[in-house]
């Protein structure tokens, strides 16, 4: 009989669901969090079981990420370094490491012999986040997943601002000086790798294997470029990046028996 698990990371901008059979990801949802976050996790879930004809006492529910608390009717709940680093080894086995852009918060965690053995995370300060980076589109006027399409590839400009209100008003005064936007876009990219090679100078890590980039800014190929050469570190991604919480989720239940 097939053992089912259900993932949640409730994260502050998307609510991520995994169905796990044990073994790997059988289904995935991504959904906006909402003002709810507890509401968005109960309707996630009750989309991942209708549409895989499951009901909710075939599964085990394990909940992780910024709005886990609100997730009342998980089973077990697990921290989000845990989860993105146990999600991280399911996806990419042999990885050194996990960067995690997150809309909030952005971390970055060692792995070595199957287990965490240091982290960084900044939680305190917008800076290298996705609120970074969805503030920078704005000022920019253009969407997320046209990153890659409108970043000069080649040239930036760079913003030297690390703090994002002060960034802002950088990007503002680059416009009004009629700066080339598609530079401009290059230098913000920039500006989130180096808040990443700090993080990553401060965690060791010994590029003997590479690191997995997950979240929803690893479907940014040159981002991930980037930050690979900020880094002088080997950076990976996975097509279920976006999940590796809530596969993460998955695997701990698994591990603690919980089914």
């Amino acid at each position: 009989m097939t053992k089912w698990f259900v993932g949640i990371d409730s994260g502050s901008a998307l609510c991520k669901t995994a169905l796990f059979d044990g073994k790997g990801v059988t289904d995935a949802l991504a959904v906006k969090t909402g003002w709810n976050p507890g509401l968005s996790a109960a309707e996630s879930l009750g989309c991942i079981l209708k549409r895989n004809s499951l009901s909710r006492g075939d599964v085990c529910v394990s909940s992780t990420g910024y709005g886990r608390e609100a997730i009342d009717f998980a089973d077990c709940s697990f921290t989000e370094i845990t989860c993105h680093a146990f999600g991280g080894m399911n996806l990419a086995p042999g990885i050194e490491g996990v960067i995690d852009i997150g809309g909030q918060d952005s971390k970055v965690i060692q792995i070595e012999g199957g287990r965490v053995t240091n982290f960084m995370m900044n939680d305190k300060c917008a800076a290298g986040t996705g609120r970074f980076l969805n503030m920078s589109c704005e000022r920019l006027g253009l969407r997320l997943e046209d990153i890659d399409e409108f970043a000069d590839p080649d040239e930036a400009i760079p913003v030297n601002n690390m703090c994002a209100v002060f960034a802002e008003s950088e990007i503002i005064g680059l416009l009004a000086m009629q700066k080339d936007r598609s530079k401009i876009m290059t230098g913000v990219l920039q500006s989130i790798a180096q808040k990443i090679r700090q993080m990553t100078g401060k965690v060791g890590f010994t590029g003997t294997a590479p690191l997995l980039m997950t979240g929803g800014l690893s479907k940014s190929a040159l981002l991930i470029r980037i930050i690979a050469q900020a880094i002088s570190l080997d950076v990976i991604t996975h097509e279920l990046a976006l999940f590796a919480g809530a596969v993460g989720a998955c695997v701990c239940a698994g591990d603690k028996g919980r089914w």
